[in-house]
């Protein structure tokens, strides 16, 4: 599938295409996962010691279990006593909505605005965790496709009013 941008360039009408682009293309292969037996303080060393706010929690078969996130840090930390002994499993996203490798993007996006959520981790046919999509991801696809449409746009001489 192909998605097509109509250009008003200096040498005619041209189109400028780009390929259709779905979660296996922009999607991290490698997440930081945790079992849900961590403790709640190593779920969180790990998260100031590294640059994702998402780790996905899985099961030993490398089945989905849950997300633990920022968010479910600040939850925690305000509605859990307790909370230092608490095992990831008691303060992580149990409900989770995932994709595959093979959903679109503005799918996967449409989904995160719409349930105002940051991460989908993404199944593989086996069931298992295969990777994960962020608004990162999401954004850093978005500049580069902005980016090609305003060199064509710039490399052409075009201007605004």
């Amino acid at each position: 599938m192909e998605i097509g941008a109509l250009k008003n360039l200096s040498a005619g009408d041209r189109k400028v295409v780009f390929s259709a682009t779905c979660v296996a293309d922009i999607m991290s292969t490698n997440p930081v996962t945790l079992s849900a037996h961590h403790t709640f303080g190593q779920a969180v060393q790990l998260m100031t010691n590294s640059p994702f706010r998402h780790f996905l929690v899985i099961h030993a078969d490398g089945r989905l279990a849950g997300v633990f996130s920022d968010r479910d840090v600040l939850r925690a930390l305000g509605r859990t006593p307790n909370w230092q002994a608490k095992n990831v499993s008691g303060v992580m996203t149990h409900r989770v909505f995932t994709v595959t490798p093979e959903t679109p993007l503005s799918v996967a996006a449409s989904e995160m605005l719409s349930r105002r959520i940051n991460c989908l981790p993404v199944i593989g046919r086996d069931g298992k965790v295969c990777g994960i999509i962020t608004s990162t991801d999401l954004l850093r696809s978005y500049q580069k496709i902005q980016a090609s449409l305003e060199n064509n746009s710039c490399s052409t001489g075009a201007t605004s009013l």
